[in-house]
């Protein structure tokens, strides 16, 4: 058997193995037995929102607070700074609505990531019991906060973390997106995470929701104010203090449209990817190389099948030929599935090899920036790492 027929087998083994684990896959969460109503006191939720240049998007995500079936609501936003009108926005909605509180970061002290010092700053003006950290482009569901404080009450949990549901409309969106978010996936698994009695931690700073007491226990974000990811070290730190976490998909809670170019794409991912790989060569290469040998080395094969029989025709070629379309087929229909259960467009599954060569660059980009460079820029700061 020659290496091209053992390269496939093996490619073949590990698809079986992924359609299979896509079909035992759910995004459903533990149910809730608690109902808010039966609360005599419901608990006040202080909506953190730290906002920088995010004029086009913060109107939406504010109207989506307003439109909650919880109303034990206040709303902090902490402009950082913005330049585009973002402060003034804010401005003219506060005015009709009474629980919006709007506060101008400053100068940025040294030693503190901005997203970090704004929410620092929020955190003096909020009063909640409990506190939910937005990104200025979440759309939260109607019945978001309401379902997911039900959540954690019912189960005792002191911080959850959904990954937002990721509106995807423009090519390089539905090429991309769908398999940095499928490397985040393996890289934090939602099951050892919750685990309590796994090391594991991480969380998504477009959705935390935390108790004030257990944040407050955990160092808020004075301890980590100096981190790229925040998120994942506020998990960590809740974490080790004992509390218990949750972290998961937020199907029908909260959604977002993260970038809206490859412009943007690039630089939001190489800002984050290589930090999200520890800054760890070892595990870059891991990455880059499963990527290459799974999910891109089919499709080269099937072009290549494609050539080989036209200049070669026979029975091989054609049995290769026929061996790679299986192959291909297994690939596209397992991302088929995986994709509508995330709500991705079905056309990302067809552009999953582009996506995958887009994103192979973008890890050694962001190796480079974060390791060799030693200095990553974001909403124009430049943060040494």
């Amino acid at each position: 058997m020659s290496l091209k027929f053992i390269l496939l087998f093996l490619i073949f083994i590990f698809w079986i193995i992924e359609y299979v684990k896509n079909r035992k896959s759910s995004s459903r969460h533990p149910t809730c037995n608690l109902g808010l109503t039966d609360l005599i006191n419901p608990p006040l939720v202080s909506v953190i929102i730290p906002a920088r240049n995010e004029r086009e998007n913060i109107s939406k995500c504010l109207a989506s607070i307003n439109n909650q079936t919880y109303k034990e609501l206040e709303i902090v936003v902490i402009d950082d700074g913005s330049k585009d009108g973002t402060y003034r926005a804010v401005e003219g909605m506060q005015k009709n609505n009474a629980k919006l509180k709007l506060i101008k970061n400053g100068n940025l002290p040294e030693g503190w990531i901005g997203k970090n010092y704004a929410i620092h700053l929020g955190m003096k003006e909020a009063r909640g019991e409990w506190l939910l950290f937005l990104d200025a482009d979440t759309e939260l569901y109607p019945d978001a906060i309401s379902k997911v404080l039900s959540f954690s009450l019912s189960n005792n949990i002191n911080m959850v973390s959904f990954s937002p549901e990721q509106v995807l409309r423009g090519f390089w969106e539905s090429a991309v997106q769908p398999v940095i978010y499928e490397f985040l996936s393996y890289r934090y698994n939602y099951n050892w995470i919750n685990s309590p009695n796994a090391d594991a931690a991480a969380a998504n700073g477009q959705f935390i929701l935390i108790q004030r007491s257990v944040y407050e226990d955990a160092g808020g974000h004075e301890t980590i104010r100096d981190k790229i990811l925040e998120d994942v070290s506020l998990a960590e730190n809740v974490k080790k203090k004992g509390f218990k976490i949750y972290f998961s998909y937020g199907r029908e809670i909260v959604r977002c449209r993260m970038y809206k170019s490859l412009r943007e794409i690039v630089q939001g991912w190489t800002k984050n990817l290589f930090t999200l790989l520890g800054y760890d060569f070892k595990t870059l290469f891991k990455i880059v190389l499963r990527l290459i040998f799974f999910s891109l080395l089919p499709f080269i094969l099937f072009l290549y099948s494609l050539l080989l029989t036209f200049i070669e025709p026979g029975f091989t070629s054609g049995l290769f030929l026929i061996a790679t379309l299986c192959l291909v087929s297994l690939m596209v229909v397992t991302k088929l599935r995986r994709f509508d259960e995330l709500k991705y467009p079905n056309a990302s599954a067809f552009f999953y090899p582009i996506g995958i060569g887009v994103s192979t660059i973008l890890f050694l980009l962001s190796a480079y920036r974060g390791k060799i460079s030693r200095e990553i820029e974001w909403k124009g700061r430049k943060y040494s790492v």
